[in-house]
């Protein structure tokens, strides 16, 4: 397999991801949204499944599955019950827990289908490493057509009652399945655990009444098991082992030919689990030994005994060719199903059409590929654009990452400062993340939209894979780079995707990376900003602290001054108004010495928010003002769109409806033609005004207000008044 690097990005502005400008949130209701505006609920769908990896079940076609009828039947009677609200299938990896899901999932499809009583929406999400409970909600809410637009801005338990009054529509049954729910009960990740999410709100609300919907999921074990609960509405259901019949009829299906006697035995070893049996299949497959050599041979005798699933992985893995290795290993690194095209240019290091043209043995991948999905190591699901994708069963997943370098692979040298580096397996395995992240690296510039042009979370999802690929490799500081050269930092925060920031913010910073102290500054800063952002005051300050001590050591003024200003408005936006004014005064000191004017407008702005607050209006209009000056001779046309914003609602207050309007349709208008997902949010406030004042007035309103909005323009902004 040949290993690759990426190559180092641009440098970007020393200031720029540093800054944040809020917008006013006291009695307008005001606050950051997130929109996709005029596009089909499948356009929808497939931007709002961020951090999903599936949205589609995995295929139980009878000629290779066996339908389990029974199980499936008493699944379905337990759901019925009227004070059942959610089921656990439960089990231990490998016994079919996801295929059984998936079974009652199209039972109750072809029902609908046919005019059956069935529920009115079905939705499948299948979890990643990375999903959080916001991307779950909102995966949901997208799939039955109740988008939230500003959801990931609200609070946890906001969320969780979102998601409770979709639920209890009266006129439309939904059923959710949430597969490998154990993601978020035992986080694969250390990094951005706090990110995820409270859990303990959306456990709670399971065990609430939800109407006539129900969410079942599949799950190690359930959460609710040493509980003892007055009423329990959530019901476990151990799934185990298939039946001897079942077990004999699995294994015919995968081709196996051998008398009654024999394949009854391969169900015993195999204790009826329904994977064990699938890679035994797998085994006779790949190696061509017969069925009865594997029984009887005292060289196979170890297999049958301890873990016989790790012991058949460990079989199977030793009778794959090169070729067969190098695609697990490709499929072992990613964090979601893969297509071809990252298969073959992990590999290769090239994009997959230039590998074809230039090697003909290339198209050898596509055929063990098929091979292995064949022999059901390696399994497919479809995303939401129905394109074939390709993954792993965990444990497969994990075998593969654990031997890595058994195949006698020379590892790659390793530039990491980090005592792991004297690991080979460890550099082995950053070396392949590294590889990895140069697909996403492609992928970005092929899938990506323009900065300006990005809608949704979905658009940048190649850049934040790339991202912690990077971080796994051991590239901590290109890693940190490519996410500001990108602006990533910006738009999740727009977007209100504060807990994926956080997790690929921890990822570069100690213990687990290793930055530049300039950077290590920064990002200390804006995790703290963003942990008290979540409700996380502790780790909001201890961050915050390190950030100063590290900006104070090197010294970096101007991270210094941008890390009080940030601190300052968390305070601010936390009522603590006398201490923000302190840490306001400090920074804007420092700016007077060290003069960074994009700095300047933002500290001047949420200075205005905070005599806002304290009801002193004339100084902060003034502050406005200067701010707005600073903004507009920068060229900052966010900026610009928010500090109008925040003017407007300032002039509402103090009943000036005509200057106020001129300057808020302006805003409105701007931040439509920016893509501002927060737009909507103003259009609900000016919403508002209309339905207190009635339409004609409100009318009259706004043509008075445009026609005064020159002299507004003139009065309170440094910019002219658009046509």
């Amino acid at each position: 397999m040949q290993w690759g690097d990426v190559s180092r990005p641009q440098e970007r502005p020393v200031s720029s991801p540093a800054h944040t400008l809020s917008a006013q949130t006291a009695q307008t209701g005001y606050s950051v949204d997130t929109n996709i505006r005029n596009q089909s609920h499948e356009q929808r769908r497939s931007t709002t499944a961020f951090g999903v990896t599936s949205l589609t079940p995995p295929p139980t076609d009878p000629q290779t599955t066996m339908q389990r009828t029974d199980e499936v039947n008493t699944i379905q009677r337990m759901l019925r019950e009227a004070q059942t609200s959610a089921v656990f299938l439960t089990g231990h990896p490998g016994v079919g827990k996801s295929t059984l899901a998936a079974l009652l999932y199209h039972r109750l499809l072809l029902a609908k289908k046919q005019g059956l009583a069935a529920p009115h929406h079905l939705v499948w999400l299948t979890l990643g490493t990375y999903s959080t409970l916001p991307d779950i909600i909102a995966a949901i809410l997208s799939e039955v057509q109740m988008d939230d637009p500003g959801l990931f801005m609200l609070k946890p338990e906001q969320q969780i009652s979102t998601l409770l009054r979709a639920l209890r529509r009266s006129q439309e049954q939904i059923f959710v399945f949430i597969d490998q729910f154990e993601l978020l009960l035992y986080p694969e990740t250390n990094q951005g655990v706090a990110g995820r999410g409270v859990l303990p709100a959306f456990l709670e609300m399971l065990q609430t009444d939800l109407g006539h919907s129900r969410i079942i999921m599949t799950s190690y074990s359930s959460p609710f098991e040493n509980q003892d609960l007055p009423e329990n509405r959530v019901r476990s259901y151990l799934v185990s082992r298939i039946s001897l019949p079942e077990g004999i009829a699995l294994l015919q299906l995968r081709g196996m030919q051998g008398s009654p006697d024999e394949i009854s035995s391969v169900w015993r070893r195999c204790m009826g689990q329904a994977y064990a049996m699938v890679l035994f299949s797998a085994l006779l497959h790949l190696s061509g030994i017969s069925l009865s050599y594997v029984l009887t041979s005292s060289d196979y005798q170890p297999m049958w005994a301890g873990d016989v699933t790790a012991n058949l992985i460990g079989g199977v893995y030793s009778f794959l060719n090169p070729v067969q290795r190098a695609i697990l290993h490709v499929l072992s690194l990613f964090h979601e199903p893969t297509p071809m095209d990252g298969i073959v240019m992990t590999i290769t290091g090239k994009p997959k059409q230039q590998a074809y043209s230039e090697n003909q043995a290339v198209r050898a991948f596509e055929q063990e590929l098929h091979r292995l999905v064949n022999a059901g190591l390696i399994q497919t699901v479809l995303d939401a654009w129905g394109q074939v994708r390709f993954t792993l069963h965990p444990l497969l997943r994990q075998f593969v990452l654990e031997h890595f370098l058994e195949d006698g692979t020379k590892p790659p040298s390793s530039s990491s400062p980090d005592h792991a580096a004297q690991d080979p397996q460890k550099i082995a395995l950053a070396a392949g993340h590294t590889q990895v992240a140069a697909y996403y690296r492609h992928a970005i510039q092929e899938f990506c939209p323009p900065r300006g042009r990005r809608k949704g979370l979905q658009d940048v999802v190649p850049i934040i894979e790339a991202i912690r690929h990077l971080c796994q490799g051991w590239r901590w500081q290109r890693a940190c780079e490519l996410l500001f050269t990108e602006q990533i930092h910006e738009t999740l925060v727009q977007w209100g995707a504060w807990n994926t920031l956080i997790g690929l913010y921890t990822a570069m910073l100690p213990p687990f990376g290793v930055l530049k102290p300039h950077d290590e500054g920064l990002v200390n800063s804006q995790v703290a900003m963003l942990y008290g952002r979540i409700g996380e005051p502790q780790q909001s300050r201890l961050y915050f602290e390190q950030a100063l001590s590290i900006q104070r050591s090197i010294p970096d003024h101007q991270g210094e001054a941008t890390t009080l200003t940030n601190q300052g408005e968390l305070l601010r936006i936390q009522g603590d108004l006398n201490q923000a004014s302190t840490l306001f005064k400090q920074a804007l000191a420092i700016n007077d010495q060290y003069p960074d004017l994009t700095l300047r407008s933002v500290l001047l702005h949420n200075m205005g928010l905070l005599e806002q607050q304290m009801r002193r209006h004339a100084e902060a209009l003034n502050h406005y003002i200067e701010a707005l000056t600073l903004a507009h001779h920068l060229n900052k046309q966010p900026y610009i769109a928010m500090i109008l914003t925040n003017m407007g609602m300032l002039l509402y207050e103090q009943k000036q409806q005509k200057e106020a309007i001129a300057l808020l349709l302006t805003a409105l208008q701007l931040r439509q033609t920016l893509n501002d997902p927060t737009a909507p949010m103003l259009e609900r406030f000016l919403v508002a005004i209309e339905q207190k004042l009635g339409s004609e007035q409100y009318q009259k309103l706004c043509t008075e207000a445009m026609k005064m909005q020159p002299e507004v323009f003139a009065r309170f902004a440094p910019l002219k008044a658009p046509m």
